[in-house]
């Protein structure tokens, strides 16, 4: 059967007349039609939604034509038991399946598809992980749990409560799984869910107590979606990087939470039992109030439910990335088995008190909180019996309570997350490095990052942690499409993705807040080549007037430069003669790269010439201070590139101490 194919672009998708395409097989809406008594109602409300505001066709058609779609299609009697449902709930006027509003009518289908692109297949049931790589249409993630029938067999479940009744109906378009409920994520805000969820009722009270639940309802920057550029394809002034702005702005947050079993058992069954916990185990200083304004961001109670926020809507596989680190087999991204080294990351937490959380990934699939260890320098492998901080244990999930609201997520732990003295001490007093994705959330929170269906491109107002950019700014995101890893492409850059900045750039950017007051080296991480650029550097506290620090970097100097003085390893021979050269590099404020993370060649990041650090500032930084730093292009070439991969905030007791830094 002859099929006309949708152009889909950014823009506007209609029947592109001059593309014709002859299938074979039964396409998925050709399924749908053809199974009336189990799909009559899903077919006519595909009809009715369009995929996009600036879209002319319909979902109907969309399904018709070429792609790779993963759909979750509810039976008629599935959808009849949602609309009665939300008829007795009072939540429609009619249960009556024509009459229902089109927002309705878009969240069933949105939810129930995901749009794997034109760079990865389908997902067979053979595929399914939890969370679901890709987000389906309504960039809400998909959860896949398991159960048993009374006969033994194995169930699948989506997002809970959806039962897989009939799974892998192959068309050539993508699969189709059918399934016994709708798919209804929680509307709720993050902090409403959590308030409603039977076991979470204590940290409910407190983020009501301390007025955090109001301060947390943000979704979706309205105002975005009105721009021209949003969801457009772009190809760059020059017309060869293809990239996508981000169609939607959201606005999200992840709440870690304890349960109130994790509170009884500390004795923690009120407020005042809370106060007299905080001030035996918590580090705030001396403006610290115990009183009972929780209100108050300096009130001990509001620091410590501030603590267990950010800025950032985190599913469970991007609270770390695993990606091409030491020892990385390409792989399932989520399944843990391919993990050789911990990975971390870095998140700052919200609240008037600037401070960080440290994530650590442990080999097979844990993740925790605050966890300090020692590790072998020769495999970068941990040393179990050195663990001298465990850290508090985040859930995955939160048994048959969701956990996925409208505005992020919620994820239970397993002991009581405080702001310790050993925090800045001894957690976060080593070498921290961000991957400049984890310093602008909204593009985590949209889906973006490590998306390997596209590049993006990002307005100069998309990025809170951006206060300011030039329109001569083209800030894009590259993640690498080849492979599950990093590894594959042999990118030399950390977790696979980079930044890649044109134009005539000049742009500012908040860092993080640094531990404790002291002594700091910060570094730029760069893959140096001639299609680079340079840069002048610009520090300090007020982002409209930064002064300049040192002198322009020049990215295009690779290791062979005298400037650098980059010898391999091997070359020198001894660890004497290695570390020498690594001094020699540091006097001229040049380090190599990183020996943690790998290209496709296996070997680490130190082993490149061109796999450099840069020392573009060292000087004193205070606690709860907020510093910007500003890259401005000396170049009048609009074409040369800014390569934006990660920073480095290094203490004085790391890169100075009485033990060598290490070279991972």
């Amino acid at each position: 059967m002859a099929i006309v194919s949708i152009s889909v672009t950014g823009c506007k998708e209609n029947i592109d007349e001059s593309d014709l395409y002859t299938f074979t097989g039964e396409m998925m809406i050709d399924h749908f039609v053809s199974h009336p008594d189990t799909f009559s109602s899903y077919t006519y409300i595909l009809q009715r939604v369009h995929p996009s505001k600036r879209s002319e066709s319909t979902m109907h058609e969309l399904l018709s034509a070429r792609g790779h779609y993963t759909c979750f299609a509810p039976t008629n009697e599935a959808i009849k038991n949602y609309l009665d449902s939300l008829y007795q709930e009072g939540e429609l006027n009619s249960n009556n399946l024509e009459e229902i509003p089109d927002s309705l009518a878009q969240a069933i289908v949105f939810n129930s598809i995901i749009d794997n692109g034109d760079n990865s297949l389908a997902y067979a049931s053979t595929d399914f992980d939890d969370p679901m790589p890709t987000n389906n249409m309504n960039d809400r993630p998909i959860r896949v749990t398991y159960g048993n029938n009374p006969n033994g067999a194995t169930e699948i479940y989506i997002n809970i409560h959806s039962k897989v009744i009939d799974k892998d109906i192959e068309v050539e378009n993508g699969y189709i799984h059918v399934i016994d409920h709708v798919i209804s994520p929680s509307n709720a805000t993050v902090g409403d869910l959590i308030q409603s969820t039977e076991n979470t009722q204590f940290f409910g009270n407190l983020l009501k107590v301390t007025g955090w639940d109001t301060q947390i309802t943000s979704y979706r920057d309205y105002d975005y979606d009105e721009k021209p550029e949003a969801g457009i394809i772009y190809m760059g002034r020059n017309g060869n990087w293809q990239g996508k702005y981000p169609e939607h702005r959201y606005l999200k947050y992840t709440v870690f939470v304890e349960t109130d079993s994790v509170f009884d058992a500390h004795g923690i069954t009120d407020l005042e039992s809370l106060k007299n916990y905080l001030k035996a185990n918590a580090y705030y200083d001396s403006n610290t109030s115990y009183g009972n304004d929780y209100e108050n961001p300096d009130n001990a109670i509001n620091q410590f439910v501030a603590y267990h926020i950010v800025r950032v809507g985190l599913d469970w596989s991007n609270m770390v990335i695993w990606s091409n680190e030491y020892g990385f087999s390409n792989g399932n991204m989520n399944d843990g088995k391919q993990f050789r080294v911990n990975v971390w990351e870095y998140w700052e937490t919200i609240g008037k008190h600037r401070r960080l959380m440290k994530i650590t990934g442990i080999r097979g699939n844990q993740k925790r909180i605050n966890r300090h260890a020692n590790y072998n320098l020769n495999s970068f492998r941990e040393i179990a019996t050195q663990v001298d901080i465990p850290g508090v244990g985040i859930n995955q999930t939160n048994g048959s309570y969701d956990n996925n609201s409208l505005n992020g997520y919620y994820f239970t732990i397993d002991d009581i997350l405080l702001w310790t003295e050993q925090v800045p001490t001894r957690v976060l007093n080593e070498r921290m490095r961000f991957d400049i994705c984890s310093l602008l959330p909204e593009m985590i929170s949209a889906g973006c990052r490590l998306n390997r269906k596209d590049s993006w491109y990002f307005t100069s107002d998309y990025f809170e942690n951006i206060p300011s950019m030039s329109d001569q700014t083209e800030f894009e995101y590259l993640p690498n499409t080849n492979g599950s890893g990093g590894g594959s492409a042999g990118w030399l850059n950390y977790q696979s993705d980079e930044f890649n900045i044109r134009g005539i750039y000049d742009f500012v950017i908040k860092l993080p807040p640094v531990p404790y007051t002291g002594t700091y080296e910060l570094r730029y991480g760069v893959n140096a080549n001639n299609n680079r650029g340079m840069a002048q550097v610009y520090l300090g506290t007020n982002p409209n007037n930064l002064p300049a620090i040192g002198i322009p970097l020049d990215l295009r100097i690779g290791g062979g430069s005298a400037l650098v003085g980059w010898a391999s390893d091997a070359s020198l021979g001894s660890d004497d003669a290695i570390n020498e050269l690594d001094k020699q590099m540091r006097n001229n404020n040049y380090m190599k790269g990183p020996k943690y993370f790998c290209p496709g060649s296996g070997e680490p990041g130190r082993q490149f010439a061109n796999c450099l650090r840069r020392i573009i500032f060292t000087g004193q930084l205070n606690a709860g201070e907020t510093y910007y730093v500003r890259f401005k292009s000396v170049l009048n070439n609009p074409d040369t590139e800014f390569f934006f991969d990660y920073l480095e905030l290094v203490p004085k007791s790391i890169y100075n101490g009485d033990i060598a830094e290490d070279k991972w």
